[in-house]
Order: structure tokens, then sequence, then C-alpha cells
């Protein structure tokens, strides 16, 4: 059996699992999604390739999106998804059956996972979202859902889990979900940062350009020893310049009115991966 995994991290979940899944299966290749997205095409001569992928806005992120309209699955028999989430539910796995149908395929296998939260809003209404506690509660879980779903894989046994999801969307997100077709809802966070949010660096900033070192689609650069955000460039809204600025000095704030999201909320990103790490994958 050959095994390609795609993976897309921001802030280290998605990475750090897809890692703890190779432990389990050694032979499976680890391939960064945001590598190959410069490429005019994409082929695996796999015979089972996976996704693993963090859940953004209910759906899969934009290179998850952009990744399968690009590439020829056809080697692949056997096709498996993991996708790491907060706790509040998603529509990624629907979505992602919408596009693999056009190709005649579907998935095999799906597993969420609930992972320390990394998102910039909510924090402040889901008190003890990442306590030591949960972390660790969260992390044993993990790795027994692994076992289960890697021996599902290894067998190539359908694991389609019904997702419960650990918090009730809000109003607001439920009548987005309804409203909103996923074609659209997959870029629903790049309209959301382009023109109701703004990033900036306060006063605490150092100017080390860890931000720019790890902004996954290179929006980020550096002027005067500051980050500056560009205008022409989609956001990914991955966070990871956000939660790995070692001085908690970038900031994202709503436009109209004027609020500052990040300011009452801690920053995460998994322990074991470091931001050179987050930034290789390009």
């Amino acid at each position: 059996m050959s095994i390609d995994i795609y993976y897309y991290s921001g802030t280290g979940n998605s990475l750090y699992v897809a890692r703890e899944f190779q432990k389990r299966i050694p032979e499976a290749n680890l391939i960064p999604i945001i590598r190959l997205l410069s490429r005019g095409a994409i082929r695996t001569s796999a015979d089972t390739v996976g996704f693993v992928f963090p859940n953004f806005c209910l759906t899969i992120p934009i290179p998850i999106y952009e990744f399968l309209h690009k590439a020829d699955l056809a080697s692949a028999g056997y096709i498996f998804a993991i996708c790491t989430r907060g706790g509040s539910q998603t529509e990624a796995f629907e979505y992602m059956d919408e596009i693999l149908e056009v190709h005649g395929k579907a998935l095999n296998a799906r597993l969420d996972i609930n992972m320390p939260w990394n998102h910039c809003f909510g924090k402040e209404n889901l008190p003890g979202t990442n306590s030591a506690e949960r972390i660790a509660h969260l992390e044993a879980q993990m790795q027994s859902l692994l076992d289960d779903f890697c021996r599902s894989i290894i067998a190539r046994e359908p694991y389609l889990q019904k997702d419960a999801g650990d918090y009730e969307l809000s109003a607001g997100m439920k009548l987005f979900d309804l409203l909103v077709p996923k074609s659209l809802n997959y870029k629903s966070h790049e309209y959301l940062y382009r023109n109701l949010v703004h990033f900036l660096a306060d006063s605490e900033c150092s100017g080390c350009g860890i931000c720019a070192k790890v902004c996954i689609n290179e929006k980020i650069v550096l002027v005067d020893k500051k980050p500056n955000w560009k205008e022409d460039v989609p956001c990914y809204a991955c966070f990871a310049c956000i939660n790995y600025c070692p001085r908690k000095a970038i900031q994202v704030q709503s436009r109209f009115p004027i609020r500052s999201y990040t300011a009452v909320n801690d920053r995460y990103h998994h322990k074991s991966v470091t931001y050179k790490e987050i930034a290789e994958q390009r």
C-alpha cells in the first residue's frame, strides 16, 4: 500500500496530527499542500491518498479547495480526510465529496479531531478552552481516535464518523450556513479578512520578522522592520502570524466598529511545531 498524505497547517495542530498518523503507518509520505499550488498540474501515483487540514468557517480552507480542483487523483482507490477543529461542527467532508464526485471519487474514511483552539474570535465566550487540563484531555482523545482510524486505513475499510461537535453553532453561524452555498463558504473568511478586519502590530513589536517568515501565503512583508499586510494578496486566515509572535504584538481588529479581537484572547500554537516548520510548507 502506498500512501500520500497532503497536509495544510497554520498553527501546528494539523501538522502534529499528520506526524502522529505517520508514526502508526511509517510508509505514509507527508506532503505540504502549499508547496504544490504554484504548479500547473498535481498528480499522485499512490493508491491511498489522505488529507489533513483545519476546519475553516465550517468547511475546507482555501488551499484544500484549490488543491482538489487541480489534483489528479486517478490512482487513488481509497481516499481519507482528517479535519482538526476547536470543537465546532463542520461540513468540510460533505463539501469535499461534492468536489470529488466530479472525478468519480468519494471519501472512504473521515475523522474529526478536536484540538486546542487557535482562532482569534470566540475564546472570550468559551472559558477554559485551552486550559492545561483540556489540552491533556484532547491529546489523549486524539491518540485513541488515531489508533482506531489507522487500523481502518490499513484494512482499507470505511470509516465514516458522524460529526457531533462540542459546541452548538451560534444563531448567526446557522443562518450563514443556511444561506451561503459551500462554493462560496470556503472563501468567506478571505472576504472577512480583506474587508471587515485588519491586522496591525502594536508597540510591543520588536521587528523580529517571524510573522513574515511564517505567513503561509507570503502576505506579510517587513517595512522599516514592521510587518505590513499586502492588500493584493489573499489572507488564508491561518493566524500563524498572531499565534507565533513571541511578543504577542500582532492584533486583529474589526473595522466597523473598531474592536480588538486579540487583546482579550490568549495565543496558541502547538508546542511540538515550530514556526520554521510551518514556514517550510512553502
